[in-house]
């Protein structure tokens, strides 16, 4: 979206609920699923100040709980929620600009439970870098206190080798590991992008400028997700998903020169967000429009349990 508000907090000593705790274990199926069953909503979630749910990803501390944020125009924050749609904690994130940010990830990195916030949105294609926001997530858990505070952990800029672009989908595949992102264009023809997690004191350029990897022939896509074993991939669009399985001695590249598994999505008003659930087999998703449901994809198999 073009609306813009920034909001800058200063760096203050983080609270011990972000440091202490290691991340729990995470289940890491070997293969995707042999079929999805019917996706379903099973919540709406509760807290108003959700307004445009436009990214989602999974706990790394609970296997119960999802984050979320809304787009541009809002303050620097993250809201998690349970499986049912509860409230569990309103989070701002100090250190950071709240410009256009239209999706999140999470995962295990460097043996932290990690939150990724991409202020990356551009829809008239003009910003001269974006920005991925690391974070150490806080054990939403732990604390029933609103607007509890915690900092950006570490701030990625880069641009993009072949020019500025908007971009509503991000992921992280944490094996190897790297963010990917793709760009969001009117015709079916959106570009995969690859950017290198490697540490700071290793990274090869203050602002990277990344290269494109692979072609889609999506439109519109606004959303994107790894699984946590970096075997599949799923990409969301205003209307449907689809998946792509990596196999172990391919790349990515590899992997998106295939046809995807098409995965049919309950009507959403202006869907956003989609991730994998800690399982990382079932599928989440949310729609920018209030009030905010909750959609389940299950594995066929598990497409019936309750």
């Amino acid at each position: 979206m073009d609306r813009k508000h920034r909001v800058m907090w200063p760096a203050v000593a983080l609270a011990a609920v972000l440091t202490a705790g290691a991340a729990a274990p995470e289940s890491r199926p070997a293969s995707a699923p042999a079929a999805y069953g019917p996706g379903r909503t099973v919540a709406t979630l509760e807290q108003d100040a959700i307004r445009e749910s436009s990214g989602l990803a999974a706990s790394r501390r609970h296997a119960d709980v999802l984050w979320t944020h809304n787009d541009s125009g809002d303050l620097p924050r993250l809201f998690a929620f349970d499986l049912r749609g509860r409230h569990v904690g309103t989070y701002l994130l100090r250190g950071a600009i709240s410009i256009d940010w239209e999706d999140m990830a999470s995962a295990v990195l460097d043996g932290l439970p990690t939150l990724i916030v991409a202020d990356v949105g551009d829809n008239g294609a003009r910003r001269s870098a974006v920005r991925l926001y690391l974070a150490t997530e806080p054990d939403g858990r732990a604390t029933t206190q609103p607007a509890e505070p915690f900092r950006v952990r570490r701030t990625i800029v880069f641009t993009y080798a072949d020019g500025p672009r908007d971009c509503e989908a991000v992921a992280v595949d944490p094996t190897e590991p790297a963010v990917y992102l793709i760009d969001k264009q009117r015709r079916p023809s959106c570009g995969v992008y690859r950017l290198p997690l490697a540490p700071p004191s290793t990274q090869p350029s203050a602002k990277p400028a990344i290269e494109r990897i692979a072609t889609l022939g999506h439109s519109y896509v606004t959303a994107m997700d790894i699984s946590p074993d970096g075997r599949r991939a799923v990409v969301g669009t205003y209307t449907d998903a689809f998946e792509y399985t990596r196999r172990a001695d391919e790349s990515w590249a590899d992997a998106f020169a295939r046809p995807p598994r098409r995965i049919s999505l309950p009507p959403r008003r202006q869907g956003e967000s989609l991730c994998y659930g800690s399982d990382g087999a079932t599928l989440y998703a949310t729609s920018e429009k209030t009030p905010t449901p909750l959609i389940e994809v299950r594995p066929a198999g598990k497409a019936d349990e309750q």
